[in-house]
């Protein structure tokens, strides 16, 4: 049994058996952003690997010395010639130039501008402004909406008992539990008779208790114990953060586990119906 050192996204893990590694080689096996080696089917944590950064020195490149400027050579005799005829030309076409921009300009100030003014702009204006006033005012209406929302939200009864920290988070892990149980019994459950799974799946996927939880998980990523988490994980199909976040918990999420359950059911039953015939 020999410990194997594995590179990934500039982090070594160590890989600490010969099987373990060999699942990884072999791609039964991979690593997940939380350092963990997980087994692809079924979908379970293999191992908590011992990982350290990669603090290999990376080779600098030389620098290339900057190549050489060339010299310029003077202009021959043929280019000052071409110059200089260039200048007269200019000179001489300077003044009726000159005269021809003065008079358009003129006609562009004094005609054509204040057409354009008030015939394109001035009307332009005014529409802009009434439809920039409209969408403002929906967009202050939106957003009051909004924060009326949040307000109610977020406000907290009065607090009529103190707790600590840690007194706190052992309640909120408490109501956590009490979701997830009903959550993975759900079909043992309703098969022995304790509850009805629509009843059960409208409690699930309250948007209150769905906010609360999420909001619960959110705030404390190490609310859950390691074997709570993996539960949740197999039963959502997902890893529950990405880049440290969480990725909220959606009711179309316990809708989809509820019709596994009930699709289950429905060809258990199907296949005693058949056993008896």
């Amino acid at each position: 049994m020999a410990e194997h050192k594995v590179r990934k996204n500039n982090v070594i893990y160590i890989i600490p058996t010969d099987e373990l590694y060999e699942k990884l080689k072999n791609g039964e096996a991979f690593i997940d952003d939380y350092g963990r080696l997980m087994n692809r089917k079924p979908h379970r944590v293999l191992k908590e690997l011992k990982h350290y950064a990669d603090n290999t020195p990376k080779t600098q490149q030389k620098s290339s010395a900057p190549a050489p400027t060339p010299v310029r050579k003077g202009p021959s005799i043929g280019d000052q010639i071409k110059d200089s005829v260039r200048d007269n030309l200019a000179d001489a076409a300077g003044e009726v130039v000159g005269r021809t921009v003065e008079y358009g300009l003129n006609k562009l100030f004094y005609e054509g501008l204040p057409y354009v003014w008030h015939n394109g702009i001035v009307p332009l204006y005014h529409r802009a402004k009434d439809a920039l006033t409209s969408k403002g005012t929906k967009a202050e209406t939106v957003l009051r909406q909004e924060r009326a929302n949040t307000e109610i939200k977020t406000v907290k009864p009065a607090a009529n008992t103190k707790m600590t920290l840690e007194e706190a988070d052992a309640e909120k892990r408490k109501v956590l539990y009490h979701w997830l149980g009903m959550l993975s019994s759900l079909k043992k459950l309703h098969d022995a008779g304790e509850i009805d799974i629509d009843s059960t799946l409208a409690q699930l996927t309250d948007p209150a208790m769905l906010n609360r939880v999420n909001g619960f998980l959110s705030e404390n990523p190490n609310l859950l114990e390691m074997d709570k988490y993996i539960t949740l994980h197999d039963l959502l199909g997902r890893d529950l953060y990405k880049e440290g976040q969480l990725i909220p918990i959606e009711a179309t999420e316990i809708e989809t586990i509820a019709e596994t359950y009930g699709k289950a059911e429905k060809d258990s039953t199907e296949d005693n119906k058949d056993g008896r015939k």
